[in-house]
């Protein structure tokens, strides 16, 4: 590796380190504006000027823009340097107004910090200074133009990076603005992060403005919950409300940046609305009270029914902590092991992850953007996990080829090459997309029993590929080129087994003959449905019950008579409206344990207010095996605003916090199960899981995946009975997918994530819009099992023909489809009509055949 001379002092540093990188090595900081790492560089703002004297042309250049090199010598403190850049800072000073009191941004600004330390204090220029008009860019983004020193950093991420299309630059010379063509709502799923790259008070935090200083935050190293893949960030917290959540680097996971989901979900902590104090019958009581009724219920149900009748179900979005705590509540009491997913294709497809899962094969983020062949299996990444398709989006500017098998209209941010077919079809296409890579004698073993299930399964299907042979093609082109490939699967929508042939696809890329090519390390990113997930699918151990298996057991299973729910709410989440309530209805008891308001907080018998993971912290295992670790950023408790004293903290001291019986599940399993009668629950997944957290601090994760994953190919036998499932005539699939904003109930509530929520729709192939008599932005009706789903039609030419897309958003729909996946028959879509058509509708429909009866 290079070593070089910086200031006086020695520094190694790998090649290609940018000079501006190897100085902060050393903890030197030379100034600069518009250089971000994740960025790259581009030399715009010229402040980064250092002297080389050395291994370079001896003089000033960019320290952003050379590379190190070895023996190379350099000065950040030259008086050439100094000079150079303090007539910079003057220049970018012309036009700036002295506003610092009253910016956002004052207190950790860059600008503000650099004319600082460069000495300019002065202002010589006497003439009128340039300015500009402020634009409305939505609910998250202030803009301040006349504080812009033209970097360019806002737009190089949004544009570049990001893939927006909505804000650039305009004007020309002297009058360079960066905005929107007209006044609206930033439309990219990251524009949140352009409050954080500005170096400058020009974009700012809409939300948290004028709310408090820099210093006047509590902040702490946290985890992001909103979805699997486990993005560090740094929320803020003053008087007791979290104000803003920033992003904390981590170059393996999210880099520098965060989707506005997880940016903006932090609402609910400190909405008014939020649970604070336990509920016995609807009435306000004592956390030890409310403990003592739930436990006193919990045993009369147990001597009625047996242990048996009692169901605990934690959410699989809560901590490690949370979970182990309640294994050790069930053991307390006696009942089965808790359930961590909601339905049984989600426990089955999550356990299927882990076991086909191992440290080598699951990639993370970093591995996907250096990643030079992209293969999307069945998964919509914007949707589900929106830092997954900005990672594909880095792979593709980087010159991978992106490619997307799925029925739904996926947005991976970038060109891809598309291969819309229906859900049944899917493996077939997998086969026909195999067989174009590889021959049967270039395989043996597992492997090559793996690729002969596939082949099978598209056997006969090929003609219903004829219209893509050309993208078939260049796909299988790409991945036999591909020396680090990664497939991106996902559990929603798709089978519960497709995390096993996913692995499988992406092991097979490696292969040729009887040996693993060398040269090629592909992987497997897959896209889980919570943020504990993976941890919940490794505690169950393959063991246990989902929720819907407890409450909805097959005929000859006993039905749940108690239920304890924490963190969870089976009414608003689990895809099958009617059945849940019913379910829930017909209990002797509810006991809910929430940190958020919910149609399962209301129904509930007992309900004890849980603590968020901004007062807990708790560990959390992402979707490539890492248990990372959050702390607790403040010690809870009713935000100042809130609490009867205006904004003001209270004048009379006291030892109490307002609003602070909220406990973790541990605090109440010390009420609920007194330490003698609680014991330590044991297993070889718990007893990784605690090692792996006493092991883990905020700068170190442990990857809890094993060496080489328990199952390399997996069985396919469930192939034939899913592709025979999709063969009938007339009949469409109904997908209920993710959604970039809404799918998460905990980012749906409160400011700002609420203002964020998207209309309701669904999506259809024009052609099959058109075939139905149906136009886009019509209203039409979609009769399901549980209920008819009333929403707005948006058509798609990017998806596959006899499929409707329903998101994951309050009043779409999607909990009367009665899973994550249905069919229903063409014939039964309707369009809404207006008052006349239903007038003449009602002549004509003598036997009340019309869906709801409300056409």
């Amino acid at each position: 590796m290079p070593r070089l001379i910086i200031d006086g002092r020695e520094v190694e540093v790998p090649a290609g380190t940018k000079v501006i990188d190897a100085a902060e090595q050393l903890g030197i900081m030379i100034p600069r504006f518009c250089y971000l790492k994740s960025l790259g560089a581009v030399g715009a703002c010229r402040m980064c000027a250092v002297k080389f004297l050395d291994g370079h042309k001896k003089d000033l250049d960019m320290s952003c823009m050379v590379d190190v090199r070895d023996g190379m010598v350099v000065s950040t403190d030259h008086p050439d340097a100094v000079a150079f850049r303090a007539q910079i800072i003057e220049w970018l000073m012309l036009d700036h107004p002295h506003d610092c009191p009253v910016c956002d941004e004052g207190g950790h600004c860059l600008l503000q910090d650099t004319t600082v330390s460069g000495g300019h204090s002065l202002r010589n220029y006497r003439g009128p200074k340039r300015t500009y008009e402020n634009q409305y860019l939505g609910p998250l983004i202030e803009h301040e133009m006349n504080r812009c020193i033209h970097c360019y950093r806002c737009v190089r991420f949004y544009r570049e990076y990001a893939g927006g299309t909505d804000y650039g630059t305009f004007g020309i010379a002297g009058r360079v603005t960066y905005q929107r063509f007209e006044p609206g709502r930033l439309e990219s799923p990251f524009s949140g992060n352009l409050g954080e790259i500005c170096p400058t008070g020009t974009l700012t935090d809409k939300p948290s403005r004028y709310r408090a200083r820099r210093w006047d935050l509590e902040r702490k190293p946290s985890i992001c919950t909103h979805c699997s893949l486990g993005c560090n960030t740094l929320p803020a917290v003053r008087y007791r409300e979290v104000l803003r959540v920033e992003s904390r680097l981590n170059e393996a996971i999210n880099d520098d940046f965060l989707c506005d989901r997880g940016r903006y979900g932090f609402g609910y902590a400190s909405m008014a609305e939020r649970p604070r104090t336990a509920l016995v019958d609807g009435q306000p009581v004592s956390p030890e009270e409310g403990a003592t009724a739930a436990l006193e219920r919990l045993k009369a149900v147990i001597a009625a029914h047996g242990p048996q009748s009692v169901a605990v179900h934690a959410s699989s979005r809560c901590t490690v902590e949370d979970m182990l705590a309640a294994r050790r509540l069930a053991t307390a009491l006696g009942v089965p092991a808790p359930s961590f997913f909601l339905t049984e294709d989600e426990r089955t497809a999550c356990t299927n992850a882990v076991a086909a899962l191992d440290a080598d094969l699951a990639w993370n983020m970093e591995q996907v953007r250096n990643a030079d062949m992209v293969l999307v299996l069945g998964a919509d990444p914007l949707n589900e996990a929106p830092m997954a398709a900005l990672a594909i989006r880095q792979a593709a500017r980087a010159g991978a080829t992106v490619a997307v098998l799925d029925p739904r209209p996926v947005d991976v941010l970038c060109e891809a090459v598309r291969l819309p077919v229906r859900r049944s079809l899917l493996p077939a296409a997998v086969a026909e997309l195999l067989g174009r890579m590889f021959a049967e004698a270039d395989l043996q073993g597992e492997a090559l029993e793996f690729w002969r299930e596939l082949q099978a399964s598209g056997k006969g299907r090929a003609g219903e590929f004829s219209e893509l042979g050309a993208e078939f093609d260049a796909v299988a082109h790409a991945l036999s080129r591909a020396e680090r490939p990664v497939v991106v699967c996902s559990t929603m929508a798709m089978p519960a087994q497709w995390p096993v042939l996913a692995a499988g696809v992406a092991r097979l890329l490696r292969r040729t003959g009887t040996e693993e090519r060398a040269e090629v390390r592909s992987g497997l990113f897959c896209l889980l449905p919570r943020a504990g997930s993976l941890g919940a699918a490794l505690l169950a151990d393959g063991e246990g019950a989902s929720l819907e298996g407890r409450l909805l057991p097959a005929e000859d299973g006993q039905a749940a008579k108690a239920l304890i729910c924490i963190g969870a709410d089976p009414l608003g989440q689990y895809p099958g409206a009617q059945a849940v309530e019913k379910a829930l209805g017909g209990l002797d008891l509810l006991v809910t344990v929430d940190c958020a308001p919910s149609a399962t907080w209301d129904k509930a018998n007992v309900a004890l207010p849980m603590r968020t993971i901004f007062e807990t912290g708790g560990c959390l295992v992402d979707n490539h095996g890492l248990l990372q670790r959050a702390v607790p950023v403040f010690a809870g408790g009713l935000p100042v605003i809130q609490d009867g004293h205006g904004s003001h903290p209270p004048r009379t001291l006291g030892a109490g916090i307002p609003g602070n019986d909220p406990r973790s599940m541990a605090g109440w399993l010390d009420l609920l199960a007194p330490e003698t009668e609680n014991p330590e629950s044991s297993s070889p997944a718990a007893d990784m899981l605690r090692a792996a957290q006493a092991e883990a601090t905020t700068e170190h994760a442990v990857q809890v995946l094993p060496a080489e994953a328990p199952v390399r190919f997996g069985s396919l036998d469930w192939l034939a009975p899913f592709i025979e499932a999709g063969r009938e005539e007339g009949r469409c699939d109904v997908l209920v997918t993710g959604s970039t904003f809404g799918a998460d109930r905990l980012a749906n509530l409160g400011e700002p994530g609420e203002t964020l929520l998207p209309e309701p729709c669904v999506y259809m192939h024009p052609l099959d819009a058109a075939d139905l008599g149906f136009e886009d932005g019509e209203t039409v009706l979609l009769p399901l099992s549980q209920g008819v789903a009333r929403t707005v039609l948006r058509c798609r030419e990017n998806m596959a023909r006899n499929t409707v897309v329903v998101p994951k958003t309050p009043d779409s729909g999607w909990q009367f489809v009665g899973g994550m996946a249905a069919t229903v028959s063409m014939n039964r879509l309707w369009r809404e009509q207006g008052d006349e058509d239903r007038a003449a509708m009602a002549r004509v429909d003598t036997d009340d055949s019309c869906p709801g009866g409300n056409l």
